[in-house]
């Protein structure tokens, strides 16, 4: 992944304003991700970026999003914003797109919804990656915030940024590579397809025809626009980052052959750690079976024990599925649900997944 040379300079020379938290710095050139120091190390010659592997990213097919076309838009009439109300947020500078086919397919737009569903909070099972290949930051974030299970992390993550009493935008926090923290505002366009006005790239699976939950989107959104653009996220990366840039933790790689890496997965679980595994890629010479994928991250959710033996809990960030997909976003199962979370042996974890990546 290429980064645009940065130059470096003092925040006050640059003219970036700090933040009204103390902690906190506002977008500028200078605000660099471990991802960018990791592809550039002399951007910060004295941070080390957490040990990790790259995946290319498996981006959620557009044929699953196909299938959802004939879902009913949703007669939804207590909305925050609808149509009318859109008008009081700002207009603020997009990411470009991925690519010129991505730019042709999807227009930016901001539809009726709310920050968040009627639950009013942001969860685990909400991140939907869409079609961007950023497997590592959609699983990443969907074990931060299973992680964190509603806590600080989630509650701060993404807010409504306000003026004049009404909300005009909404600021998504990042953790630096210095370990600072970066404000990104972000206002609710979204890039839709042309083809259906579906949100192309990460939404919430509350997203229904007539309806958006923008943080999922937003947050992915900000991290593009941190980063430049859709294309220097969406080619792939790697889930130490992105699991760093959504916490300020270092993580710690295990490969899932290692002796003591369920033990180290049960343990993440009960204590409330993110965690994130990848599988091998395309040309690893390893056969994915069905509903499984290669270059792909999985966010990990614990160890079952079972009479028969441990199995290891996985969800895929594509999200829920439908029977009869080409591409399904899990293995066949017993339950016949394709909700994106399933289990696999200890053997069949270590023959198909790759790496793991914990918070300690």
């Amino acid at each position: 992944m290429k980064f645009p040379l940065l130059v470096v300079c003092a925040a006050v020379a640059c003219g970036a304003a700090p933040s009204e938290d103390s902690d906190t710095d506002d977008l500028s050139p200078t605000r660099y991700s471990m991802e960018m120091v990791r592809a550039n190390p002399s951007l910060l010659p004295g941070v080390t970026p957490p040990p990790g592997v790259r995946v290319n990213g498996s981006a959620r097919p557009l044929s699953s999003d196909d299938a959802k076309a004939k879902v009913a838009p949703i007669d939804r009439r207590n909305w925050l914003y609808d149509a009318n109300q859109l008008g009081q947020f700002l207009t603020l500078a997009d990411p470009a797109a991925f690519d010129k086919t991505d730019a042709a397919d999807a227009t930016y737009s901001r539809q009726p919804g709310d920050l968040f569903a009627d639950d009013g909070k942001l969860t685990w099972l909400d991140v939907e990656q869409g079609y961007l290949g950023d497997c590592y930051f959609a699983s990443s974030l969907s074990a931060v915030l299973y992680a964190d299970d509603g806590g600080a992390l989630t509650k701060s993550l993404v807010v409504p940024h306000t003026s004049g009493g009404k909300v005009v935008a909404y600021d998504v926090t990042f953790f630096q590579a210095s370990g600072r923290k970066v404000k990104v505002e972000v206002d609710p366009d979204l890039l839709h397809r042309n083809s259906n006005g579906h949100v192309y790239y990460m939404r919430s699976t509350q997203t229904k025809p007539g309806y958006e939950e923008w943080a999922p989107s937003l947050v992915e959104k900000a991290y593009a626009k941190w980063h430049g653009s859709y294309k220097s996220i969406g080619g792939g990366g790697t889930a130490a980052d992105a699991v760093y840039a959504l916490t300020g933790r270092k993580t710690k790689s295990y490969l899932a052959t290692d002796a003591g890496v369920v033990a180290a997965i049960d343990k993440a679980a009960k204590t409330g750690k993110p965690q994130v595994a990848c599988t091998f890629g395309d040309h690893s010479g390893v056969k994915y079976p069905t509903g499984i994928y290669a270059d792909h991250c999985y966010t990990l959710r614990g160890i079952h024990h079972t009479s028969s033996g441990d199995m290891v809990q996985v969800r895929n960030p594509w999200g829920p599925g439908a029977a009869g997909d080409a591409e399904p976003t899990e293995p066949p199962t017993a339950d016949g649900n394709p909700d994106a979370l399933f289990e696999v042996t200890v053997a069949q974890f270590g023959q198909l997944w790759n790496t793991v990546d914990i918070v300690p």
